[in-house]
């Protein structure tokens, strides 16, 4: 068995929706599982639904009254059988009552508890995966929706609920793998699980891609393929780079040292089951799918580069990233010498604010961290003030240059620095790790500047 996750943008609209049907058609023989989020932007609006209950303002049943408008048409453009329509339709709309339910509930409350959050923003997924598997089976293709609490058990902390593997592993195993070996294709929503208690929770960021990697993990799937609007994983973000190239292979510690540093194609913990399981993850386009798409292997030559040739050429570097509108922070004082315990004081700041600390460096008398930016930044600022003095510079972004064979290479770093010439370089790390050297300068200068890198790196 194989499983294959489809992102939002994947089944954004009908055209969307039969170009996906068409890939799974395709791989039927490989028996897949097919993972898939939420339709183009459903999430968005009920996160938005959310906000008016919040602000107590009206307008929130109008926004579902939309969801279900929306869902209705895509149901009648790609659910072209007559009996499947009809499942999907009361699919479609048991959701939208229990949308509604809560909603008015909400309102007569006057409250959003996080319980509340997560059973609302588990709808999304409740419907794209019923409409995903009435298209399939109007294709002939024995699909199967499963409810995705009826597999995921998760713990309680709602908005970003941490997996059960053990009983993950025995729901997917007992639901899941029996329908392949029927010869059915089971389509199931991702980002939702069901607690211990019975209630209905949410993965947080890249919860989709997690569901889709658990899965893969528990049933010891042969492939895990990440479908998305993108040729896989490229040499830099062609939003900045145009010319950046599609990468046909990386490391997972190269892939998750990228989304740890910026890069949004996967959320680092989403590829972690997979990389303990050794099961081979490749990031496909659904919107090309003949294009090769990136592989994540455990082991490799790093950042093998796709040329204009169909070839590879082998490279040190994998990719550049960066993180935009981040803040540095540096705290000096003598004290720090020889002092035991001074890091452990300075740090406790840190925990007790909830702040997480991206980059750091020291020295004797100095430490510097970087951040992302926080309204707690005054308050972080006044406390560390008690123990040195300090200096916050806002507005800078982290570039970063990944791959797992930096530091095994001679002159990169020379090429690095020579691309970075011209600008003003804030602060540089390079990991015990030896994946990424990462430099901060202002943010004004990172697009810039990660031009020039991949000019010097990739030309």
């Amino acid at each position: 068995m194989i499983v294959m996750k489809f992102g939002g943008s994947s089944v954004k609209n009908a055209e969307a929706v039969d170009r996906v049907s068409g890939i799974i058609q395709a791989r039927v023989a490989q028996r897949p599982v097919v993972v898939v989020s939420a339709t183009g932007d459903t999430t968005d609006e009920l996160v938005e639904i959310l906000d008016l209950l919040e602000a107590g303002q009206p307008g929130a049943a109008d926004i579902a009254a939309r969801i279900a408008q929306s869902h209705a048409e895509l149901v009648a453009e790609v659910v072209t059988d007559a009996q499947e329509q009809e499942k999907a339709r009361e699919k479609i709309s048991a959701e939208i009552a229990r949308l509604n339910d809560m909603i008015s509930a909400m309102e007569r409350l006057g409250d959003v508890s996080m319980r509340s959050r997560d059973a609302v923003l588990s709808v999304g997924e409740r419907m794209s995966a019923p409409i995903l598997a009435g298209s399939l089976a109007s294709r002939g293709i024995d699909a199967v929706y499963v409810d995705p609490s009826d597999v995921m058990a998760t713990d309680d902390a709602y908005g970003a609920a941490v997996p059960d593997m053990g009983l993950t592993e025995q729901q997917s195993l007992a639901v899941i793998v029996p329908l392949g070996e029927q010869g059915k294709v089971p389509v199931i929503g991702g980002y939702v699980g069901r607690s211990a208690k019975g209630a209905i929770t949410t993965l947080g960021r890249g919860g989709s891609d997690l569901t889709a990697s658990v899965i893969a993990k528990s049933i010891a799937a042969e492939a895990l393929e990440f479908w998305k609007d993108v040729d896989g994983i490229l040499s830099a973000d062609p939003r900045i780079v145009p010319e950046a190239k599609p990468l046909a292979a990386i490391t997972f510690r190269e892939a998750q040292e990228l989304t740890f540093l910026g890069s949004g194609v996967l959320h680092p913990a989403s590829i972690q089951p997979a990389v303990e399981a050794g099961i081979p993850v490749r990031v496909r386009n659904s919107y090309r799918p003949e294009s090769p798409g990136t592989e994540i292997r455990k082991f490799k030559p790093s950042g093998m580069i796709i040329d204009a040739n169909g070839g590879e050429a082998g490279k040190a570097v994998a990719s550049i990233t960066c993180k935009r509108r981040q803040v540095l922070v540096n705290l000096y004082s003598t004290r720090m010498i020889g002092a035991s315990g001074f890091l452990r004081r300075v740090f406790e700041v840190f925990d007790r604010l909830k702040i997480s600390v991206d980059h750091i460096a020291t020295s004797e008398v100095n430490i510097t961290v970087t951040l992302k930016d926080t309204d707690k930044l005054a308050q972080l600022q006044a406390e560390l003030t008690e123990t040195a003095k300090v200096d916050v510079v806002r507005d800078v972004g982290v570039v970063s240059v990944v791959g797992e064979l930096l530091s095994a290479t001679s002159g990169v770093a020379a090429h690095i620095f020579s691309a970075l010439k011209d600008f003003n370089i804030l602060f540089i790390t390079h990991g015990g790790a030896s994946t990424n050297v990462s430099m901060v300068v202002r943010d004004r200068d990172v697009e810039a500047a990660i031009r020039s890198l991949h000019q010097q790196l990739f030309h």
